[in-house]
């Protein structure tokens, strides 16, 4: 039976709460009361890790792509995590359901309209061809792919699966650090891994808060274009208020029932509207926008993954490393709770369903919704232009709705899928917090602290507000950036740990 813990008892990790909850508050405080050089600050920051660092973030995420591709097909697959005996929790539906809602959160409804329509109308300076032109509408679709597709993935996929077998191999601690065990050896009291949950914990919720920010963002859009009279910045807080009341409702119901629960739901509305958007639209060019988009993925994959033409350019930027590094400043926290809802599950089972069909599910949506909005875009490029230059990346999609003739029909259903998208992505990573966070022996690994849970999740939400308030979609890409730096690093070293699980499993794993 889990033990009752307490946050106002101070039940706690405290330096692995303590500073990144104090650096977080500190933040808020100073964007309110110094707005304009809390964000100066920060574009700074931005700036210096996207000068420095751009390269890295795509050469580690390549790197982790082929680990991943690796796994799957080596004889480690055949290894069940937690040993032999070890019996599965949920069902393989539900196991899916949770690893796609958990993960996407409200990524592929914000981004799969907005981002293709901003590589087809401003496309990069490394090709050679023109805004809204065929080539562009092409290769918009190819850059969709790419940064939704298998390579973020396996940027989740690879600590997930450390973790899992890590954990579930007789060192059961909650704490990040037992992925680097193959690299370092067992010290489960060191400073440095109290080092590394500090760090991670504060890099999941600024990527957090960056997540948050594009839901209300989406959310507000959604409201904005059925009530155009309505305040933009007063919609926008009550937006944050009621996600933070329903994430707090779910959180206590604990993964077997709220998360579950919610990512069921959240799997058949997907698929639901997926569905609906095709048997509605054309589906000779949406087939045809999935091909391309595969076509272009493949073509330009190794330029794109090691950066052979676009390193410095503005638009790797604001594209790939924003991409890469909100992905990594999810990837360790989300390990934590990816990693063990997957006892009594083989590697290869795990690969699958936490690396290939996910990427698969994202690659057919945006197949789907971004070639519509191309092609609605080829035909009107000023209007969408217009539109996504002065009402911003979040009334796109509703445009788009519109102009199928299904606006009522789609716009209500995507106002509720984004709320649930975030509630159920919200839940998973709070409760990865609170797991970290707090003081948890011999305690059953579902089962964490509520008032943890609804601390963070409050503190995230005043956080991506405010960004957004003074930031816009700006706000998001700054924290997603900053979020993802000390994340980069982390992976690399827990990549090097599945190299060496791979290459000696049974001087590592529990048989």
């Amino acid at each position: 039976m889990a033990h009752k813990l307490s946050f106002f008892q101070f039940n706690i990790r405290p330096w692995v709460f303590w500073p990144p909850f104090i650096l977080l508050i500190l933040a808020v405080f100073s964007s309110v009361f110094f707005p304009s050089v809390f964000i100066d600050t920060i574009k700074g920051l931005q700036q210096s890790v996207l000068k420095n660092f751009s390269l890295g973030f795509s050469w580690i995420s390549f790197a982790m792509t082929v680990l991943a591709t690796a796994v799957l097909f080596s004889p480690l697959g055949k290894y069940k995590i937690g040993g032999r005996n070890a019996v599965p929790r949920l069902s393989r539906i539900s196991w899916f359901a949770i690893v796609l809602c958990t993960t996407i959160a409200v990524g592929i409804l914000f981004w799969g309209s907005a981002e293709p329509l901003s590589h087809f109308l401003f496309p990069p300076d490394f090709k050679d061809f023109e805004p809204t032109s065929e080539a562009a509408r092409s290769f918009a679709l190819g850059a969709l792919y790419f940064h939704w597709g298998f390579t973020p993935y396996a940027i989740y996929a690879v600590p997930a699966l450390v973790f899992a077998l890590m954990y579930y191999s007789g060192q059961n601690q909650l704490s990040l650090g037992i992925m680097l065990r193959p690299i370092i050896g067992r010290s489960p009291h060191s400073f440095w891994e109290t080092g590394l949950d500090m760090i991670s914990l504060f890099a999941l919720v600024t990527g957090m808060a960056a997540a948050l920010g594009a839901g209300i963002l989406s959310l507000s859009g959604g409201f904005l274009a059925f009530f155009p009279e309505t305040n933009p910045t007063l919609l926008t807080g009550l937006t944050t208020l009621v996600i933070l009341i329903t994430f707090i409702i779910s959180s206590s119901t604990g993964i077997e029932k709220g998360i579950k629960n919610l990512s069921l739901f959240n799997l058949g509305f997907f698929l639901l509207v997926a569905i609906l958007f095709v048997f509605l639209g054309e589906k000779m060019k949406i087939m045809d926008s999935i091909f391309t988009g595969f076509d272009q993925y493949f073509s330009n994959f190794t330029d794109l993954s090691l950066q052979l033409t676009g390193e410095g350019s503005s638009w790797t930027y604001d594209w790939s490393t924003f991409n890469f590094a909100m992905w990594m400043a999810w990837a360790p926290m989300n390990a934590l709770f990816l990693g063990k809802i997957a006892v009594g599950r083989t590697v290869r089972e795990f690969m699958i369903v936490n690396w290939f069909f996910p990427a698969l599910f994202c690659l057919l949506w945006m197949g789907i919704f971004g070639g519509t909005t191309l092609d609605l875009a080829m035909l009107n490029p000023g209007k969408y232009s217009g539109l996504f230059l002065n009402s911003g990346p979040e009334s796109i999609i509703y445009q788009v709705f519109g102009d199928l003739g299904y606006f009522k029909v789609f716009g209500q259903f995507y106002i509720l899928g984004i709320f649930v998208s975030y509630v159920t992505a919200a839940d998973s990573s709070t409760d990865a917090l609170a797991s970290i966070s707090m003081k948890k022996l011999d305690v059953d690994p579902f089962h964490t602290d509520n008032n943890l849970k609804v601390t963070w999740g409050v503190l995230i939400g005043f956080l991506s507000w405010i960004m957004i308030t003074y930031s816009g979609v700006d706000g998001v890409r700054i924290l997603s950036v900053i979020g993802g730096l000390p994340a980069l690093f982390f992976l690399l070293l827990v990549s090097i740990s599945l190299v060496m699980i791979f290459v000696a499993p049974k001087r590592y794993l529990k048989a």
